[in-house]
């Protein structure tokens, strides 16, 4: 890359080698100059207003901390593929399952091989995550990422707006640590439209479960997905079972397909809108919502909606691959500065004034402390710098975030780690199904789904038709071929070949 601002050589060496001077007493004082590293992020919907401000103060201490200053650059998904393809320079990419996928860039050559960084040259980050949240993060057994440390096993809540439930109708939905189940949903469903049938709540509550094209989110979360283009998993219930290694296509199994059914159920009862299938953008106000979360998220969700929300849990704790990569950070193969970009990485993952400035901004003009240990934004940050906290590095790190209406714990990442204790996982953590010996049948099989899927994960129709007609296309394009392919690289990396 060889890309670095207004040093000359002698300063250039003095940087890498000697990153900051120690004064007498042991204090560290600011290299003259540093090394610039570029972090390409999730885009959060626009550049933050106050991104130049913000990253003078964290230049400030990863100059003093580890010779870093940092340039971010807030892309897309199709920009940052175009950025990496295109040889832009970069140093740092957040890359995941659904961004900048994980295993395809890896596997392309983009990504450095970082297992030896992580475990010599940064000690204190390798032991932030246990081993199997590292194992997630391999490609061919090669640590080509940083893990975000968050929620990475998954669990999905069903997200109720408290006024509406609890103050008006007095229903109280089941809180941690007890669950509701999917079907368990159809009492609030329908308390709900009798409210606005009633009147109690305006025409922004006709529909209850208003959703988009993109679907029902974790209907398919009770499988560990091994390719979601070929809707190819694992169910979680076949853990621990003589099945628990197979691989299955997720809508012929029952896991599936009862909550393909019972969401057009719910279409033709009116909790859903009909337009559902065909839209892209939802009102901010839903009665009920559903998002992956953890113990906490009603704080964070009731903050960026604007309304109290109460949540209650109807799926997971479950680990798997995509779970753990549901948010990474890896390196660039062609950095000049791999081992001092980890290092940085260890600086994001350890030190929690570094990662509060990150997530937050400036405290007194982005937000405050409050006396319980809370963050809580000031409207300043609100509007002016709101960047994708979970594509930067450990949620658990940075100070919890405060929320008006909720009793929000500051210790609610021990109640979330340990309640892993009970989570379930798969045999597949660390496998990456290579597509490549059946990318043809993928690209034919992944129209065909594309057809037909919008239209069964918002409910519009019915999968006791439409199901067996999807799959017998999908069989003429080679599903079967794609889910054998699957099983034979599953078997060959469980045999340790």
């Amino acid at each position: 890359m060889n890309r670095r601002v207004g040093v000359t050589v002698i300063a250039l060496v003095l940087v890498v080698v000697l990153p900051f001077a120690m004064l007498a007493g042991g204090k560290k004082e600011a290299a003259v100059d540093a090394v610039e590293l570029i972090w390409i992020m999730g885009n959060p919907g626009q550049v933050p207003l106050d991104q130049a401000m913000v990253e003078e103060k964290l230049n400030e201490i990863s100059m003093r901390e580890v010779g870093v200053r940092m340039k971010t650059l807030y892309y897309d998904n199709d920009r940052t593929q175009l950025a990496m393809a295109a040889g832009e320079d970069w140093d740092m990419v957040f890359t995941s399952e659904w961004f900048n996928n994980f295993a395809v860039q890896a596997r392309a050559g983009y990504f450095a091989d970082i297992t030896q960084q992580v475990q010599q040259v940064t000690p204190q980050l390798y032991a932030t995550m246990p081993e199997i949240v590292w194992e997630g993060a391999k490609i061919d057994g090669a640590i080509m990422a940083i893990p975000v440390k968050k929620d990475y096993a998954a669990e999905v809540f069903f997200r109720f707006d408290k006024e509406l439930f609890v103050d008006k109708l007095g229903m109280n939905p089941p809180q941690l640590p007890d669950d509701m189940t999917f079907f368990d949903l159809d009492p609030y469903l329908a308390a709900a439209k009798q409210a606005y049938n009633d009147g109690i709540i305006g025409p922004e509550g006709q529909y209850p479960l208003f959703l988009t094209k993109g679907g029902f989110p974790g209907t398919d979360a009770l499988f560990d997905m091994v390719n979601r283009d070929a809707m190819l998993g694992i169910p979680y219930s076949a853990v621990g079972t003589p099945d628990a290694n197979k691989i299955v296509i997720t809508v012929e199994h029952p896991d599936h397909f009862n909550r393909l059914v019972k969401l057009h159920e719910w279409f033709n009862a009116g909790y859903i809108n009909r337009d559902a299938a065909t839209i892209e953008d939802a009102p901010r106000y839903i009665p009920i919502k559903v998002g992956q979360g953890f113990y906490g998220a009603d704080a964070i969700w009731t903050g960026a909606d604007g309304y109290t929300q109460v949540i209650s849990r109807f799926s997971g704790p479950f680990l798997s691959t995509g779970s753990i990569r549901g948010a990474m950070n890896s390196i660039s193969a062609d950095s000049d500065y791999i081992d001092l970009a980890v290092k940085y990485h260890e600086l994001v993952n350890t030190n929690q004034e570094y990662r509060d400035i990150l997530r937050y901004g400036i405290v007194g003009t982005h937000w405050n402390r409050t006396p319980q240990g809370l963050a809580q934004r000031t409207d300043t940050g609100r509007q002016r710098y709101a960047p994708w906290p979970f594509s930067q590095g450990s949620y658990s790190l940075s100070t919890v975030e405060a929320a008006a209406g909720i009793d929000v714990d500051p210790n609610m990442w021990d109640v979330i780690f340990d309640g892993y204790q009970d989570l379930v996982a798969t045999n597949t953590i660390g496998f990456s199904f290579d597509i490549d010996p059946v990318a043809t049948e993928l690209a034919a099989v992944r129209v065909i789904r594309d057809r037909y899927w919008d239209a069964l994960v918002t409910g519009t129709t019915d999968p006791v038709s439409q199901g067996p007609r999807m799959m017998r296309e999908l069989e003429a394009a080679g599903i079967r071929r794609i889910q054998q392919e699957a099983q034979r690289q599953f078997d060959a990396f469980l045999a340790g070949n």
